[in-house]
C-alpha cells in the first residue's frame, strides 16, 4: 500500500485568498511567567477556517441556518472513502494565464476511470506545485459551469482538486449554488497529485474539530493499493 500526504503545507510563504482574508504567520509565543523553565510555543496568527488545504460543508455558502457546520459531519465518513481521480493534461494550463476546465477535458481523462456515486472524486492538473508562487491563485485554472454539472452528475461525497478558484471571477460561471445544493463538500487545495494514480485508491480527510464554522484546515491523505 502506498500512502500519499495530499495536504499543502502552512507555512509563511504559502498562498493565501485576498484582503479580507488575513495572512498566516507563524510567531513564538512569548515566555509565560507562570511557567519556571523555558518552554517553546507558536502562535498561528492569521489562521482562518480556509487556510491550506481545507474541508467544507454547504454552510459556506448557504450559512448554518439553511445547512449544516463541519464539526456535525461524522468522522467515520471521512476515512478510507473509496476515490476517483481525473489526471488532466497539465500542459493545457501553461499559459500564463487563467484556463477553463472543460466537460470535453474531463470526459477525455476520465475514460478509464472508474467513477462511482458516493465517491470521493478528484480532479487534478499538477497544480500544487506552485502552491507557494504568486501564480498558484492569479493563474489558476477554473471550471466551466457544464463542467461543474458534470461532476455533480457523478454525485460524489466529496469533490475536491488542486487548484485554488473554482470559479472564474472576472467572469462568473455561476455554479455554486448548483453545486452546494446537491450537498456535496468541497475538499481542496490539495498537492502531490501527480504522485497518486487513478487505480485502487481511498481518502482520508480530517479537518480540525473546530465549533461553529462550516469549513476547517485539515489533514488528507490517500492510499493507493496495488
Amino acid at each position: 500500500m502506498k500512502i500519499i500526504d495530499v495536504t499543502g503545507q502552512i507555512r509563511d510563504d504559502m498562498w493565501n485568498y485576498e484582503y479580507p482574508f488575513p495572512q498566516y504567520k507563524i510567531k513564538p509565543l512569548p515566555q509565560p511567567e507562570w511557567v519556571e523553565s523555558r518552554v517553546y510555543c507558536e502562535i498561528f496568527d492569521g489562521m482562518h477556517s480556509q487556510t491550506g488545504t481545507y474541508l467544507e460543508t454547504p454552510a459556506h455558502f448557504f450559512g448554518p441556518e439553511k445547512s449544516y457546520n463541519l464539526d456535525t459531519v461524522p468522522v467515520e465518513k471521512l476515512v478510507n472513502v473509496r476515490c476517483s481521480h481525473i489526471k488532466l493534461d497539465r500542459n493545457m494550463f501553461e499559459t500564463g494565464k487563467r484556463e477553463k476546465i472543460t466537460v470535453k477535458m474531463l470526459e477525455e481523462a476520465a475514460k478509464n476511470t472508474d467513477i462511482k456515486e458516493g465517491d470521493a472524486l478528484i480532479f487534478s492538473c499538477d497544480w500544487g506545485r506552485y502552491w507557494t508562487e504568486k501564480k498558484y491563485l492569479e493563474c489558476s485554472p477554473f471550471l466551466s459551469y457544464e463542467a461543474m454539472e458534470w461532476l455533480v452528475s457523478k454525485k460524489p461525497y466529496i469533490l475536491g482538486a488542486d487548484v485554488p478558484r473554482w470559479e472564474n471571477l472576472e467572469k462568473p460561471e455561476g455554479f455554486f449554488e448548483m453545486f452546494y445544493k446537491a450537498n456535496i463538500l468541497l475538499l481542496g487545495p490539495l498537492v502531490n497529485l501527480d504522485k497518486v494514480g487513478t487505480k485502487n485508491l481511498n481518502l482520508t480527510a480530517l479537518p480540525i474539530n473546530v465549533v461553529g464554522t462550516s469549513c476547517a484546515p485539515c489533514r488528507a491523505i490517500i492510499t493507493e493499493n496495488n
